[in-house]
């Protein structure tokens, strides 16, 4: 039998026993990589004062100059910069609903993801922004959004795949970070209402992982225990109970 074979999904009652653990951890795992948001919004700023700019987020008549620095198609790079700026303070939120589709990927499957797989996920999603910014700068910001995003969801798609075994739950993944990702982009462009259609869409992004999850032992003390014919007590099942091996 090969080395390499894939894990076996493990029983309902033991799988759940650490899922409420799990969850925490990547719950913080997302608010700590999100602070790499600070990184990219700083060197943001410093591309736009390197190219005679002032803040990214200036609204200065210097960002107003039809003279001003542009991109090879004739976009203003302060508009760029500004747009790069503001997809930043979505960075929790990006993070949160990525990491959050992985756990429900996850619960669904009843195969198990190691936080390192979370977090090399997270370092992906920092890196899509780098990937924003620096190709911003050469061809605009919408059709870099949309090579980037691309690209990263692609990547998202494949590591699912890879993952949990399962090319089913790689093409759900795809249509999910798509639509995740044209959300973010619709919020950048609707400024005047992005707080609400944020707040409405983390509201029923987080309803959903209720209902996802509502028949889910939080605490693995709830899955009886299989009858034995004869009444013999059933052999322990040789699966590890937690999620970092």
């Amino acid at each position: 039998m090969s080395s390499f074979a894939s894990p076996q999904p493990l029983p309902f009652g033991l799988r759940s026993s650490s899922l409420g653990a799990k969850f925490f951890i990547i719950t913080m795992l997302a608010l700590v990589m999100s602070l790499s948001g600070f990184f990219v919004e700083s060197l943001t700023t410093e591309r736009a004062n390197n190219h005679g700019l002032l803040a990214a987020s200036s609204e200065s008549s210097t960002a107003q100059d039809a003279n001003q620095p542009k991109t090879v198609f004739g976009i203003r790079l302060a508009d760029s910069y500004r747009s790069t700026r503001r997809s930043l303070h979505y960075i929790t939120l990006f993070l949160g609903f990525v990491f959050l589709t992985y756990f429900l990927f996850e619960v669904l499957s009843g195969r198990r993801a190691h936080p390192a797989q979370y977090a090399m996920v997270g370092i992906a999603q920092i890196i899509f922004y780098l990937l924003l910014l620096s190709l911003a700068e050469h061809i605009g910001f919408d059709l870099s959004f949309l090579i980037a995003g691309a690209a990263t969801v692609s990547l998202f798609a494949l590591n699912t795949e890879w993952v949990f075994q399962s090319r089913k739950l790689a093409y759900r993944a795809l249509a999910v970070f798509s639509a995740l990702y044209g959300f973010i982009y619709v919020l950048l462009r609707v400024e005047a209402y992005a707080l609400l259609v944020g707040a409405i869409a983390s509201f029923c992004a987080i309803a959903a992982a209720m209902y996802i999850t509502r028949n889910v032992d939080w605490y693995g003390a709830g899955a009886p225990a299989p009858a034995v014919a004869g009444g013999a007590i059933p052999p322990s099942p040789q699966v590890r109970d937690s999620w970092l091996e």
